[in-house]
């Protein structure tokens, strides 16, 4: 395939302005095929925002492929070879029932290890403790217009993970090795995701289109051979000589079902089995990850900001800040939506938590994003390696006190000066769920709000109107990644136990959609040796 890279069009183009760059590049009319490989937009300069875009052509033989490039001699315009992934084992059909491997959760980790171990022939049972996503967004909704909490049920827990209400962000700052990223990208463009998704630099899907992607990559793993249930929880693990006894709620009471190779892919909120794994034995450690509060912004501004007189002609803007403080704190944007609406994510009864949630169209009136604090594993006291888990909950258990019951809210400007909200400005939040005007300040560690508070004219000179009095801050951000680590090793078993992969953002070893269906790729290659080897096929 012949690469080339640094082409630059205006954001309306057309596939004929496409067509034509791409033939002045390579001098020559009538390329047999154009596909597009990657695509950023350039924002810097107001006055020329452009797509720049990588593209790779294809159906030229190879000898021709090397003419051409010879001929041009530019460094722009390359040979290449794109990397394909390709699940490297399988397992004959047919004959005696072999071992069926077992995945905890169908999150992104536990739903790529199910499809690709399915495909490949090793019918995986995936249990997961919430229900169907058609199930769960009933749910979903009931609790935001003031129904009960579902404790299985809702933003964390059921099929898709906490990921499937959120914006759908599928990049990730790690280098794309062996293709598997691009392989994740095309399985979700498989199961209905845009085509974009498969070359635009930032990739999202949104949660209206994530619903039918799970419920498609569902029929798949069950027509290849796999089983998923829903509303079955693990409650109890138990080693054997031969493998694993798992003790499993169902809706018809306790289960057992005992395998050889279990995948532990039970999400970064699933607490009670933290709990249960670490009594069970398992090593775990403390691990970095970050608290703070969502920020709401009107739309508009934050296009204005970024793109200038093309606000509105170009898709909602986003936008990521970094600043560092005085005491060394890093405080960051993070799981910005553009275009999206703050949610009630609470897990627990009498806990409150709130995400970020879009939808495809990213046409909500504001943008949100959480302005975190890192938390290191020092600032937790204690051994204990899910002390940082009571200390999220402890937070959580404040911010729903101080929104009673609802989601807590704040002016900005009256965060700064640590006094309640009594009225709001001219930013009208975007939540779902109900409200309450609060004291976010008095919820927060004192060490937490000065970082924050410190950081705002630091992001304000890079977003001008970033700090806007009016900006409305909700609470708590509590769940940006997984406090511990459960510790794995070489094989990507749980030390000491054969067989048991931890896997996802629940065991410590991702941060986001992309990062946990790759782990979930990696885990189902270890799942399949391991399998093989048993049964001395390998």
């Amino acid at each position: 395939m012949i690469r080339i890279n640094g082409l630059k069009l205006p954001p309306d183009y057309t596939p004929d302005q496409l067509t034509r760059a791409c033939e002045k590049e390579l001098r020559r009319k009538g390329l047999p095929k154009i596909r597009i490989l990657k695509r950023s937009l350039d924002s810097r300069d107001h006055e020329r925002i452009r797509y720049v875009l990588s593209v790779g052509i294809e159906g030229y033989t190879e000898q021709e492929e090397k003419k051409i490039c010879q001929s041009v001699n530019h460094n722009n315009i390359m040979l290449t070879k794109e990397k394909i992934y390709r699940f490297p084992y399988s397992r004959q059909k047919g004959g005696e029932e072999p071992d069926r491997p077992v995945i905890i959760g169908t999150g992104p980790a536990g739903y790529f290890a199910g499809y690709l171990l399915a495909s490949a022939g090793f019918r995986p049972i995936l249990l997961e403790r919430g229900k169907a996503v058609e199930d769960r967004a009933r749910d979903v909704e009931s609790f935001w217009e003031g129904g009960t909490l579902d404790p299985e049920s809702n933003v964390s827990f059921g099929e898709g993970g906490a990921g499937t209400f959120s914006d759908g962000k599928l990049y990730t700052g790690n280098k794309d090795k062996d293709g598997s990223q691009q392989f994740v990208l095309r399985t979700f463009h498989q199961f209905g995701a845009p085509v974009e998704i498969t070359y635009d630099a930032k990739p999202h899907i949104g949660t209206d289109v994530l619903h039918t992607i799970m419920q498609n990559m569902r029929g798949s793993i069950r027509d290849a051979g796999g089983e998923i249930l829903f509303s079955h929880r693990l409650n109890g693990l138990k080693r054997t000589a031969d493998g694993y006894v798992l003790s499993v709620q169902t809706p018809d009471g306790e289960k057992t079902y005992k395998t050889s190779a279990l995948i532990l892919a039970m999400g970064h909120s699933a607490r009670d089995t933290f709990a249960m794994l670490y009594q069970q034995g398992l090593r775990m450690e403390k691990k970095p990850f970050a608290i703070g509060l969502r920020i709401e912004h009107p739309r508009e501004l934050i296009d204005r900001i970024r793109y200038g007189d093309m606000a509105g002609k170009l898709p909602a803007a986003d936008y990521k800040l970094v600043a560092h403080t005085a005491s060394d704190r890093a405080v960051f944007s993070f799981c910005m939506c553009p275009g999206g609406y703050v949610v009630n994510a609470s897990t627990e009864p009498e806990g409150m938590v709130v995400n970020g949630m879009s939808y495809s169209g990213r046409s909500g009136k504001n943008s949100n994003s959480a302005i975190v604090v890192n938390v290191l594993p020092e600032d937790i006291p204690g051994e204990d390696p899910l002390a940082a888990v009571h200390f999220q909950r402890e937070l959580e258990q404040a911010f729903y006190r101080a929104g009673e019951g609802a989601v807590p809210i704040q002016r900005y400007e009256d965060f700064e000066e640590d006094r309640v909200t009594e009225q709001l400005g001219s930013v009208t939040p975007c939540i779902k769920g109900k409200v309450h005007l609060s004291n976010l300040r008095q919820c927060l560690p004192r060490d937490l709000s000065r970082a924050i508070i410190e950081a705002m004219p630091v992001f304000d000179r890079e977003l001008p109107g970033f700090a806007m009095k009016d900006a409305v801050l909700s609470g708590i951000e509590s769940r940006t990644s997984s406090p511990v680590r459960i510790l794995r090793e070489p094989d990507g078993s749980a030390a000491g136990y054969p067989g048991l992969f931890p896997c996802g953002e629940g065991a410590g070893y991702a941060g986001g959609i992309m990062s946990a269906a790759v782990d979930g790729i990696r885990m189902a290659e270890k799942t399949a040796e391991y399998l093989l080897h048993l049964q001395g096929r390998l």
